[in-house]
């Protein structure tokens, strides 16, 4: 089997259809056909399905589909490296992270980037889902919380914690809590279902604890529950780095600032591979550097 059938077979896994993936590759849809046949013969299994309306994967097409596409990424990038050995960094460079965390730090650091390496095409995919690095054909990642996928590598930026912030103007009509106790007292707009809407993560002593809060509003999507923050509904948990952009334009205020809890590290992560290449080594280092420079987050712990 060669690296060329593999790139065959993601072509028409990606266009599901052999006369686009000949397109592609510049070659006939009868070769494509043909080459499809020889390799499902060759492995002993159906990759492809061919209906009336269209060519579809098989659920063993499905999975060879996605490592023939990795596969092929290594070899190109493999490639790229040792084309690129004293050259610029050049190439199309694919990053996904979840929308507020974007939002906080990810303009800025991706506007530097290319501003230091011109030849690189960048694509930022915000969204909340969880985005599958290898089915999708994304470079890197920013998550934040535990590893939970032994194929890919992490490289920590730092610790992440949770504020719990409300608008001026609420403070100013009901008081300022000074030790989560107080929050009983208060206006409480608690995220479900990832918080308890009771009770929330405080660090008393030293020491994690649940105490009670009173949740008047519970929300299940994080902008609209900071959104309503700022409209004077309550006080508010939220990922440090959420609250961010608005505590620096006075929309929100941090109260309890010395009783925050972590949540989990910020984590960039990408897909195990002993050659790195130069565009993604690059943007790694560029994020390490400035994450620890600029004190975006606190520097992990050793």
């Amino acid at each position: 089997m060669r690296i060329d059938d593999m790139r065959l077979f993601a072509a028409v896994a990606t266009e599901l259809s052999y006369t686009a993936a000949a397109e592609t590759l510049g070659i006939t849809r009868q070769t494509v056909a043909q080459r499809i046949a020889a390799l499902e013969s060759e492995l002993g299994v159906r990759l492809v399905q061919r209906t009336p309306r269209g060519t579809r994967l098989t659920e063993v097409g499905k999975s060879y589909a996605s490592r023939c596409a990795e596969i092929v990424r290594m070899a190109d990038e493999a490639n790229q490296s040792i084309a690129e050995t004293g050259g610029p960094v050049r190439g199309a460079l694919r990053i996904t992270a979840d929308p507020l965390f974007g939002e906080a730090f990810l303009a800025d650091l991706v506007h530097d980037y290319q501003r230091e390496y011109p030849a690189v095409d960048v694509e930022l995919l915000l969204t909340e889902r969880k985005v599958d690095l290898i089915e999708e054909g994304f470079d890197l990642a920013f998550r934040v919380g535990a590893m939970s996928d032994s194929a890919l590598v992490a490289t920590q930026l730092g610790p992440a914690s949770m504020s719990y912030c409300a608008s001026p103007s609420y403070l100013e009509a009901r008081g300022r809590p000074r030790h989560p106790n107080d929050l009983a007292k208060h206006d409480c707009i608690a995220l479900l279902p990832v918080q308890s809407a009771s009770r929330w993560l405080f660090v008393v002593d030293g020491h994690p604890r649940w105490l009670a809060i009173h949740s008047r509003l519970r929300v299940n999507h994080l902008p609209t529950a900071r959104r309503l923050a700022v409209a004077d509904s309550g006080i508010v948990n939220l990922p440090t780095f959420a609250a961010k952009p608005l505590v620096e334009a006075g929309l929100l205020e941090v109260v309890l600032p010395e009783f925050q809890a972590p949540f989990g590290d910020v984590r960039l992560v990408y897909l195990g591979r002993a050659l790195l290449a130069p565009r993604i080594k690059s943007f790694i280092d560029m994020s390490v550097e400035r994450f620890r420079r600029d004190s975006l987050l606190p520097p992990p712990e050793d």
